[in-house]
């Protein structure tokens, strides 16, 4: 049965994936796999890997895996990549989508810190959209939203429904290096 999943995978998978499993078994019918690991590359040829404590696969439909305590590093552009913690979710693996269905959390490489409720990774394509709750912070800024989109790799932020905002305003500085203000610190 592994040996099955392994080559039907395989065959399944754009041959820039690579997955790993530790171990499996056969449960419920259902495939249970120990700490899959799944790597690739993207559209513009960037890197991305996730890895599950557990993943349970329906042989009814080798498509949907289940995942269980993921973590995802999945690319923002080719300096800023995006770091995602969750307790479970669905990945897809032939539209290469992952749905989070428990609360989770995103660290950028540039700081930026995000916490949602749910959300769906469309990976190929690098969007990602949340109809619940979120709260993004970033240095000294805060912004919260009923829903969230993010397009064009991170390139594009869309806030909808509800949307408040704080910035800090010690952080806030003048281009010429003056304080900021009305009157530019004078």
């Amino acid at each position: 049965m592994a040996a099955f999943f392994a080559g039907y995978s395989w065959l399944k998978s754009p041959p820039t994936l690579d997955i790993e499993v530790d171990g499996t078994a056969l449960q419920d019918g259902k495939l249970v796999m120990a700490n899959p690991t799944l790597d690739g590359f993207g559209k513009d040829d960037l890197p991305y890997s996730m890895t599950a404590a557990r993943a349970l696969q329906d042989l009814s439909d080798t498509s949907a895996i289940q995942l269980e305590d993921i973590s995802a590093r999945l690319p923002l552009s080719a300096e800023n990549f995006a770091t995602i913690g969750a307790k479970a979710g669905i990945y897809d693996n032939e539209k290469n989508t992952l749905e989070i269905t428990t609360p989770l959390t995103v660290e950028t490489d540039d700081g930026m810190s995000i916490t949602m409720q749910s959300a769906f990774i469309d990976i190929a394509n690098g969007e990602l959209k949340s109809n619940e709750p979120i709260d993004i912070r970033l240095d000294g800024s805060q912004i919260e939203a009923d829903t969230f989109r993010v397009r064009d790799r991170g390139k594009v932020f869309i806030f909808e429904d509800r949307v408040r905002m704080q910035i800090d305003p010690k952080k806030l500085r003048a281009p010429d290096g003056q304080s900021g203000g009305a009157d530019g610190g004078n």
